[in-house]
């Protein structure tokens, strides 16, 4: 819906089609944006994955070489999306540089805060300049513990949303006056029908309030910093990546990492996922639940310990 937008105010496509426009994002970007440029008409081709630096950020000198060659061949720039929080690492891209780069160049800048936007509450000072995007999009899934299918999208437009979305039938006019009795969803959405998925997440704000999410994502902050410290202090464990947010990227030094987190799942005590980095297969922990304990956190280098000497044997 964002990368809609930013192509609807740059390179209208409603009446009559979508024409090349380019959209950058990093090597890191979630696979949600090649999907929603090929869905959108703009293509693949058309967006460039920007390198990153040593902490897996979008490099602002590698984004700004893009959009000029870009525009010296001809092509016309739309849109940079930002990442706080990659799906990878939690790396969270330099937020202000890459908004100044938008302002300059007049490119709709989009941040995927879809993991890690949410640290906000607790880490403010991870996330400056974020109140300078276009639009934002958020899971509440993810950092608000919410059940799944509960997401967000924040823009700043609703004139370019109208102008991107509405096409409306006269059995939907609406004949009443109030701003919110006749405020209409699908005039500013991709959605015709839709379920109420905001009564959960404004329920739980109601009943825990504001402060309990705070506390809750920080313990989940502590929690990566705490299992960081943990596989540092072991010489048979690396870690491969910055711990930015919650995510855990690591790796054992001699054994096969794979086989490693196949026999953990086999064992059923401890669950991780998986990431490459830099071409390296890393044991990935991210933490985003509110009931994790510090025995919890505790128990998983043990556990790769554990079957690591099994993977061996």
């Amino acid at each position: 819906m964002a990368l809609a937008m930013a192509r609807e105010s740059r390179l209208p496509a409603n009446e009559t089609g979508a024409r090349p426009g380019i959209v950058y994002a990093s090597q890191e970007a979630h696979m949600s944006m090649p999907k929603a440029v090929a869905l959108l008409g703009i293509g693949r081709g058309n967006l460039r994955l920007i390198a990153v630096d040593e902490a897996l950020r979008m490099r602002v000198d590698a984004l700004e070489a893009a959009i000029a060659a870009d525009r010296a061949a001809g092509r016309t720039p739309i849109a940079i999306v930002a990442t706080t929080g990659t799906v990878n690492t939690g790396a969270v891209d330099p937020l202000p540089e890459i908004a100044d780069v938008a302002a300059r160049e007049n490119l709709w800048l989009h941040v995927d805060g879809a993991y890690g936007g949410l640290a906000a509450l607790a880490a403010p000072e991870k996330f400056r300049g974020l109140d300078r995007a276009d639009s934002l999009s958020l899971d509440a899934h993810k950092w608000l513990y919410q059940p799944a299918e509960c997401g967000c999208l924040l823009h700043r437009h609703p004139d370019i949303a109208r102008q991107t979305f509405s096409h409306s039938g006269d059995y939907v006019r609406s004949f009443r006056e109030d701003p919110g009795e006749s405020f209409a969803f699908f005039d500013e959405s991709m959605e015709l029908s839709r379920r109420f998925r905001a009564l959960k997440l404004w329920l739980s704000l109601q009943y825990h309030g504001r402060r309990a999410f705070r506390a809750a994502i920080r313990r989940d902050l502590d929690n990566a910093l705490a299992l960081a410290r943990t596989v540092g202090a072991r010489p048979e464990l690396e870690l491969l990546a910055p711990v930015t947010l919650s995510a855990v990227c690591f790796r054992h030094r001699t054994k096969d990492n794979a086989a490693i987190l196949k026999r953990m799942a086999t064992r059923g005590r401890v669950y991780l996922s998986n990431a490459t980095i830099g071409g390296q297969f890393a044991l990935r922990a991210c933490f985003v639940n509110h009931r994790t304990s510090d025995d919890d956190v505790e128990a998983i280098v043990p556990e790769v310990i554990a079957a690591a000497e099994e993977v061996n044997a």
